[in-house]
């Protein structure tokens, strides 16, 4: 596990592997905004390697800085390369991001789905996702030198996402599915003979105060027993739920003894 003072949670050992090989390449980036959001859309993901194909502004231009807010690390050692060839001559899996459907009708594969994809390579070798230019996106001749080609669903065809969101939801999915997935809180449920103790002792609770249920006390346990089986009651649940039985019959000894006290002393006068 990797992390560092400003991580919110740790990296798993996959999750390092990748955001050590993953490059998100940005083919002639005409918006300082863009390409400074960009790096903050990475770094804020988890991931550190950008590659500008001929950008149009410098990565010190001052509103690139001003969009990148806290990811200026990630624009400084930014790769500047001039053709998509140079960015991607040394990856072994190369990804294009378009939201335009081509003649030659390539499967599109969403984020997520290639968020599978780069889990079996990334780890251990280097990988590029690209994503065009603002106004026109990749051209066909860029699309056609990736090996495979993705989009992002959206409830219409214009206005399409801006470069900078377009990042964002891939970085994100695969920091989410990549990472997230295998952070998942992991349940201690309850075992059944701890579930049934439980019962036992609430059963001897509501004897104890002399609570009758309307139907029966088997009909009254069996809906506990319906309402802790739909919650997937842990093991620390049912262990709250005795310590509230023990609170009330605390209370209950308590009252008992001081009600048996006060007859001991009018008994004595």
């Amino acid at each position: 596990m990797s992390s560092s003072k400003n991580q919110r949670l740790s990296y798993n050992t996959t999750f390092s592997k990748i955001r050590e090989n993953l490059y998100f390449v940005l083919v002639e980036p005409e918006s300082e905004g863009n390409i400074g959001a960009t790096a903050r859309a990475i770094k804020t993901s988890g991931f550190k390697n950008l590659i500008l194909v001929n950008p149009k502004f410098a990565a010190d231009h001052p509103k690139v800085q001003w969009m990148a807010h806290r990811s200026e690390d990630i624009l400084k050692k930014a790769t500047v390369v001039s053709t998509l060839a140079e960015a991607i001559n040394d990856k072994r899996l190369v990804i294009a991001t378009t939201q335009r459907k081509r003649h030659f009708k390539f499967p599109l594969y969403s984020p997520e789905e290639i968020s599978e994809k780069i889990e079996n390579i990334a780890p251990s070798h280097p990988v590029a996702i690209v994503f065009g230019r603002e106004r026109t996106g990749l051209n066909n001749k860029e699309i056609l030198q990736c090996h495979i080609h993705s989009t992002i669903l959206t409830a219409t065809q214009k206005p399409s996402l801006n470069l900078a969101q377009s990042v964002m939801i891939y970085a994100h999915t695969f920091f989410r599915l990549q990472n997230i997935k295998q952070s998942r809180y992991t349940y201690d449920l309850a075992s059944k003979y701890e579930l049934e103790k439980f019962y036992e002792h609430l059963n001897d609770s509501m004897q104890k105060v002399g609570f009758v249920p309307r139907d029966s006390y088997d009909d009254f346990i069996t809906r506990f027993k319906r309402l802790l089986g739909r919650s997937l009651a842990e093991k620390r649940d049912v262990r709250l739920l005795h310590k509230l039985l023990q609170i009330y019959e605390t209370r209950i000894n308590d009252l008992e003894k001081r009600l048996g006290d006060k007859k001991s002393k009018k008994n004595i006068y």
